[in-house]
């Protein structure tokens, strides 16, 4: 198989599967708005950074144990590689459980924390309370859809997400519109399409057709706290990067909330729908040519390196073109399919074509950074991303709010993103003189 039909058997999957996580999101969100009302999605906005922070937590773990797993498959030790894959998912199915505990009991705390007022919290509610107890399905489908890749079935990940997604959007018309349940319908569509998600990788799993299988794990103590220890120093990067996710809808919610009102936030919700599934698409990219770089770095391709990555950044730079053409030109047809009121609609399209701009600036940050953990370098990984994700954004949003005014608020998202890219490419001619 030649490189280039390599990296697009990883790299259209990752991105299937990232648009399928995005969807879940988008689509409640659709339903919501047009058949339960503005104010439900509103709700729904208000928890979207805990449902990213669910994300983030998914990728620490199999993110790491990917690169971890793909070097020892690329060095023929396969035992190695079964016995870490075994480890990480008993690790996982626990700390998940418990996650999910912890924030069942502090629930309302959390809500108020993510920013709901008095008139969403009820609503809020109905929705987190759903969403928290199947999670721990939400975060290991993720792992397996991770995992099921570096197992030699990209195509199986096709299949499972694609499956998990129809699923979705059936359920969602059914609770929503049909059954009239609101933002519960919505939480529960969802929930009901992670655990199918859940249930088919698991299959494939037992079945033990590729490289993976489930082992006893016989680990010491101080083998444990250093795998962990290694799996988050070697993901920490990627983590950052999708708890940036949560982190700009929060800050976003926070300057939106206190400089404009509550009543643009179903606005804001569309907004970040596309730049979800924008960044989604830069995260298929990056996560399809991870295992790849981490397999070739690992058996010293160099040259295959090279080539994977000019695959990847010609990627980015046609994904990026083409979703600020969409954001851009379609901005009055994508706030039509969620908001009724033709004034938000009219007040909106202005924002969302001065947010679409820093798509041409932040997949190439996604990128860089995904190279330095693929090849083990971290440190510059987890810089960039905490740079962009919280950092240089609070920084430009404050900026353009007290210099310029309100009216240029989402021009820090653009700031923001060229900020780190001078980072990016210090950071990138750091990283490829010794391994890319």
């Amino acid at each position: 198989m030649s490189l280039k039909k390599q990296f697009l058997k990883y790299v259209m999957p990752s991105i299937i599967a990232m648009w399928v996580f995005s969807i879940y999101t988008i689509v409640d969100g659709f339903f919501v708005a047009n058949f339960a009302g503005e104010r439900e999605l509103s709700a729904i906005t208000i928890i979207v950074p805990y449902v990213n922070f669910l994300f983030a937590i998914a990728i620490i773990f199999s993110i790491g144990s990917q690169t971890i797993i793909g070097i020892y498959l690329g060095e023929g030790k396969k035992d190695d590689a079964n016995r870490i894959f075994s480890f990480i998912l008993m690790f996982i199915s626990i700390f998940c459980i418990v996650l999910a505990i912890i924030s069942m009991i502090f629930i309302d705390k959390l809500i108020f924390f993510l920013g709901a007022s008095p008139g969403l919290f009820n609503l809020a509610k109905d929705y987190l309370r759903i969403i928290i107890v199947f999670s721990p399905f939400y975060i290991i489908a993720y792992c397996f859809e991770v995992w099921v890749k570096i197992d030699g079935y990209p195509r199986t990940a096709i299949i499972c997400a694609v499956s998990a997604c129809v699923t979705n959007i059936v359920l969602d018309y059914l609770l929503i519109e049909v059954l009239e349940m609101g933002v519960r319908g919505a939480a529960f569509a969802t929930g009901f399409a992670q655990l199918l998600s859940f249930t088919l990788f698991l299959l494939h799993f037992r079945r033990g057709v590729g490289y993976l299988r489930f082992n006893k794990i016989k680990m010491e103590t101080r083998e444990v706290i250093y795998t962990i220890k290694k799996i988050v120093v070697l993901s920490f990067g990627e983590f950052v990067a999708e708890f940036n996710t949560a982190s700009v809808v929060f800050i976003f919610n926070y300057f939106i909330m206190k400089y404009l009102s509550q009543e643009f936030l179903p606005s804001y919700a569309v907004i970040n729908y596309m730049s979800l599934l924008t960044n989604s698409t830069f995260q298929g990219v990056c996560h399809g040519t991870l295992p790849l770089l981490s397999f070739y770095h690992g058996s010293r391709e160099r040259k295959k390196s090279k080539t994977i990555v000019r695959y990847g950044f010609i990627s980015i730079i046609i994904i990026s073109l083409v979703f600020f053409g969409i954001s851009y030109f379609g901005a009055s047809t994508l706030l039509n399919l969620f908001l009724e009121d033709a004034k938000s609609v009219s007040s909106s399209i202005r924002p969302m074509r001065i947010y679409a701009l820093m798509f041409l600036f932040s997949g190439h940050n996604l990128f860089i950074a995904s190279i330095a953990s693929a090849i083990g370098m971290p440190r510059y990984s987890t810089t960039i991303n905490i740079l962009r994700g919280s950092v240089f954004l609070v920084i430009s949003l404050s900026f353009m709010v007290h210099v310029f005014g309100v009216k240029y608020l989402f021009y820090g998202a653009i700031l923001c993103e060229l900020l780190t890219l001078m980072f990016s490419i210090y950071s990138y001619k750091e990283i490829k003189r010794p391994a890319v």
